[in-house]
């Protein structure tokens, strides 16, 4: 089936791109059919899964399965997010969808969160849509092999664009969409945003060159393709480095400037309606986090950035790509897994571009590349200046690395296109100097002792790879085979290095093992009413829990609800990187969260708790003292500061004597809270709630309160308020009411209007032309 969904996609692609963009070959189409399936063909082939599930059978319960399901030993732990994060949001994503619902909360993870305007899940991108067909685990093989597809299709392109051989264009399709940076976060947004690199540069010289609807239209797609991708960060990026070739460009046309800047500016505007179903929730979302909040107040304030020794071993990285991922015993500190490599064929290949080709765009990619070199380098100085932009001041710049590997792929194509033009000796003299150097570099800083090895398992043939195939390559060039021989053997010997290097790093296993039934779990499955879930220590890493539709009160996010993150040190113990680790079950919090299970290790024994299920080392135990997801506090503390509040329920010990809530109309007081039942009941991500009240009082559900929660008493919408820190407080009246809770942000609400009015008049349109054209026709 991924096979079967993938070539649909491919051709579907291919055949809209001959429609509307270029001619390509059927012979050209075949190989970038096949590109993708080096690294994924046996994921695709086989309907495994390509990503990094075996590194969740590292702790119980799931560790009790590996023997029995035949998981090997987990491979790269470098790799972590995308079993802790990509799967589960792809699985969040896809549930949405086949209950009806939009993809706007994700209960599964930090006690609710949000899912679409957190940016990454790309909720909203063709591709994730197309994804959600496949099992959730097996959809990220799809994803995989796509985005490869849409790498090397847009280098390809772009490369026939500047009016390079169709041979030569499939190397620039190879060598990008196999660059380390794009193979390593394949399955990140990042890598997947980054891919469409090629298509925002291509789609700006034609609206320069050739302004028109056509061009304005492919840059209106493009745009569109490129925020919904789900890394605004790159977004942001992609779009500079869009404008940088724009303006080169306009400058060399110097005519039908305004013309020009009608047509990208239109394709602009609409691409941003479009999107603004993404946009305008993830920008409201993102003011109430802690990611945003150190962002704008310590990372754009405070001067940061890498020491020259720092920065000289990362640009050490990009020009020796042997060298990427492995452990210097210099004091360099972390190294950020963005780089400018592209492996060392692409960059003897971009040396003789810079040295024999005098040609306009060879300047252009020359600067891209150093430019992102620099980027990459995390320079001090680099770090200052753009701290002086807007919204470069928050964003992590050096991933503009991504950029610079593009340069040298795009130099490559050129000096390779030129050298079979313009036959010489000094081409394989250049590849060889290339090669000495290349070596040397490579070989000496072991020897010296200034490496310790590899940290991941992954490019166990990388030396040989990068030295021996760019030798295999400098002789090829010596012999002058004829011109198809020559750039055949090259493009197999930059696949098999880009294999060595970089075709290990992602694990492939079989379906089965993507989250199989746990017997632990069983005795949840008859609880009707809501629950939450929480691992003790390093047990059932964080949102995985959501392949097992458990509401985990943990998580890890790159949004984090602020407010919640305040609420860590009442109940967890907050880590610098990765989830909010809980160790001790009997924090009077964790039961105002509702966590009704928690499975701990074999031999652990949380006092007060119920043991209600073993297996293997793990074991299931219940809370006897959980609070109901929604209840009425018999106390309430009204309108006291946070940290005041925060301070008062640290010492509480039970939530349900008394809740904390913002009112901010009252001058701050406590008062003893109206009498009542409430008989709460899910439907969908929404909350229908009866309430006996015996008096007026104040509800409590603890759902994070996110901007958007919508409350319905009786029908008639009314206001919530903040309780104990990050949740809703609800004032209910006497009687028997009806109460609903919906999570619907206004943002959303907009934004969908805007973006479903938007296409809608874009179709009208095209229908309209449509049977004009044909009316025309007849007559």
């Amino acid at each position: 089936m991924t096979f079967l969904l993938y070539a649909a996609t491919v051709l579907a692609l291919l055949w809209m791109v001959r429609r509307g963009v270029r001619h390509v070959s059927v012979g050209a189409a075949l190989i970038l059919f096949l590109l993708p399936l080096l690294v994924t063909g046996k994921a695709v082939l086989s309907g495994g899964v390509f990503g990094a599930v075996d590194l969740t059978y590292v702790t119980e319960p799931l560790a009790d399965l590996r023997m029995k399901l035949g998981v090997p030993m987990p491979h790269n732990g470098v790799i972590s997010d995308v079993s802790s994060q990509v799967f589960p949001w792809r699985k969040a994503v896809q549930e949405a969808l086949q209950h009806g619902e939009w993809p706007l909360r994700n209960p599964y993870m930090l006690s609710g969160d949000i899912l679409a305007a957190a940016a990454q899940p790309a909720a909203y991108y063709p591709f994730t849509l197309i994804a959600c067909l496949l099992p959730a685990a097996v959809s990220l093989t799809f994803t995989a092999a796509i985005t490869f597809f849409l790498a090397g299709l847009g280098a390809f392109l772009l490369a026939r664009e500047l009016e390079l051989r169709e041979s030569v264009a499939l190397v620039a399709a190879a060598g990008w969409m196999y660059a380390t940076g794009i193979a390593f976060f394949i399955l990140w947004t990042v890598g997947g945003s980054w891919g469409l690199l090629p298509w925002i540069l291509l789609a700006t010289r034609r609206c320069v060159r050739e302004p028109s609807i056509r061009s304005a239209a492919l840059l209106c797609v493009t745009l569109t393709m490129l925020v919904l991708a789900g890394h605004p960060e790159t977004a942001l990026h992609v779009v500079a480095v869009g404008c940088a070739y724009g303006l080169f460009e306009l400058f060399r046309k110097r005519r039908d400037i305004v013309r020009i800047l009608v047509h990208a500016g239109g394709a602009a505007v609409v691409a941003l309606l479009l999107t603004l179903i993404y946009i305008l929730p993830f920008i409201e979302a993102s003011h109430q986090t802690m990611e945003y909040d150190f962002r704008v107040n310590v990372f754009a304030t405070q001067p940061h950035g890498d020491t020259y020794l720092q920065s000289a071993v990362r640009v050490a990285r990009d020009l020796f790509p042997v060298f990427y991922g492995e452990r210097w015993r210099l004091d360099v500190g972390g190294l950020s897994p963005a780089t400018a490599s592209a492996g060392s064929i692409l960059l003897a290949l971009a040396i003789v571009a810079v040295i024999r080709v005098r040609r306009a765009d060879t300047w252009f990619f020359a600067g891209l590349a150093l430019f992102g070199m620099i980027a990459g380098s995390n320079l001090k100085q680099f770090c200052w200046l753009m701290q002086k932009l807007p919204l470069f001041d928050i964003a992590l710049n050096e991933y503009f690395a991504f950029g610079g590997a593009f340069g040298v792929v795009m130099l490559a194509a050129i000096g390779l296109d030129d050298a079979m033009t313009r036959r010489s000796v000094v081409v394989p003299l250049i590849v060889t100097i290339a090669l000495i150097v290349i070596t040397a570099g490579s070989i000496l800083p072991t020897r010296f002792g200034w490496t310790t090895g590899l940290i991941p398992d992954w490019g166990r043939y990388r030396m040989w790879g990068e030295i021996g195939c760019l030798a295999l390559a400098a002789l090829v060039l010596v012999l002058h085979l004829p011109r198809r021989v020559t750039v055949g053997a090259l493009l197999a010997l930059l696949l098999m290095q880009r294999w060595c290097e970089v075709g290990d790093v992602y694990s492939v296993l079989p379906a089965s093992v993507a989250y199989p039934p746990i017997p632990l779990f069983a005795p949840m499955k008859n609880v009707r009413e809501p629950f939450r879930f929480a691992g003790f220590f390093q047990t059932l890493t964080p949102n995985m829990a959501a392949y097992y539709e458990l509401e985990d009160v943990r998580g890890y996010e790159a949004m984090t609800f602020e407010r919640y993150f305040e609420t860590y040190r009442l109940w967890a113990v907050p880590q610098p990187v990765f989830f909010n680790r809980v160790d001790d079950p009997n924090k009077p919090f964790l039961s105002f969260l509702n966590v009704r299970f928690m499975v701990g290790y074999k031999g652990w024994t949380p006092p007060g708790w119920r043991l209600v299920s073993h297996y293997g080392n793990s074991e299931l135990w219940e809370n006897p003292n959980v609070i109901e997801r929604a209840f009425i506090p018999r106390h309430v503390s009204a309108n006291y500061s946070d940290g005041d509040a925060l301070n008062e329920m640290a010492d509480a010990k039970d939530f349900r004597e008394r809740a904390w809530i913002k009112i901010t109309d009252l001058t701050p007081q406590e008062f003893a809270n109206g009498r009542g039942t409430l008989s709460v009941r899910r439907d969908g991500y929404d909350y229908d709630i009866t309430a006996d009240m015996e008096s007026n009082g104040w509800v409590v559900l603890s759902e994070t309160g996110w901007k958007g929660w919508r409350i319905y008493v009786d029908g008639q919408r009314e206001n919530w308020y903040f309780a104990n820190e990050a949740f809703i407080g609800l004032w209910v009246p006497r009687g028997r009411h009806h109460v609903r809770v919906v999570y619907l942000p206004s943002s959303f609400v907009t934004g969908r209007a805007i973006s479903l009015g938007t296409l809608a008049a874009i179709l009208a349109a095209l229908i309209a032309s449509a049977i004009h054209r044909r009316r025309r026709q007849k007559v």
